[in-house]
């Protein structure tokens, strides 16, 4: 009666992980039907010895396959544009401006890629750089991402990404130097 108990229940447990990834996997689908999304963003960054959060906010624009443009607009002007394997930073009212290639910052690389391949739906590319967990809440969605890169978690603890349906409504960073937690704002 034991045996059969325990064969049961191996028969049981697997089936809420399956339905987790098939769940995952149609939203990645749904997410890489998306070819192109602008949207609006406010952020908070809590950092070590400062007593209130730095605000700040602007604008996400995905084109895919891999283009990922933020543009902050205040409390100052910046843009960070990903394109293929180049990163673009500049402060326009300052006029400053350096391009480097992912692979000389490669942790940079990997932090951009949770937000990158989240839109682009290429879970592929986010299990390279993290382990990824996934579930359900309602209406809604929320993955964890802790990354596989020891260099990588020196920086950054995980990362996780919550929405509904195709739209990312949330991208909460926590790490060393602090917690950055974005909402984004659908269809501006």
């Amino acid at each position: 009666m034991r045996r059969r108990a325990l064969l049961l229940g191996a028969c049981v447990l697997p089936l809420p992980a399956r339905a987790q990834e098939e769940a995952l996997t149609r939203l990645m689908a749904g997410l890489a039907a998306v070819r192109e999304r602008r949207e609006s963003f406010t952020e908070e960054k809590t950092l070590p010895g400062l007593d209130v959060p730095l605000p700040s906010g602007g604008t996400l624009r995905w084109t895919a396959p891999d283009r990922l443009e933020r543009r902050t607009a205040w409390p100052i002007e910046e843009r960070i544009t990903v394109a293929g394997g180049r990163i673009s930073y500049e402060l326009p009212g300052r006029g400053v401006r350096r391009e480097f290639g992912v692979e000389e910052r490669p942790e940079l690389g990997a932090l951009l890629e949770a937000v990158r391949s989240t839109l682009a739906g290429d879970l592929a590319t986010l299990r390279r750089h993290y382990e990824v967990g996934f579930t359900t809440e309602g209406e809604g969605w929320r993955m964890r991402l802790t990354p596989r890169s020891a260099r990588v978690r020196a920086l950054v603890e995980g990362v996780t990404v919550a929405g509904q349906g195709t739209a990312i409504q949330a991208v909460d960073t926590e790490g060393a130097g602090g917690v950055t937690r974005m909402r984004i704002a659908a269809g501006t």
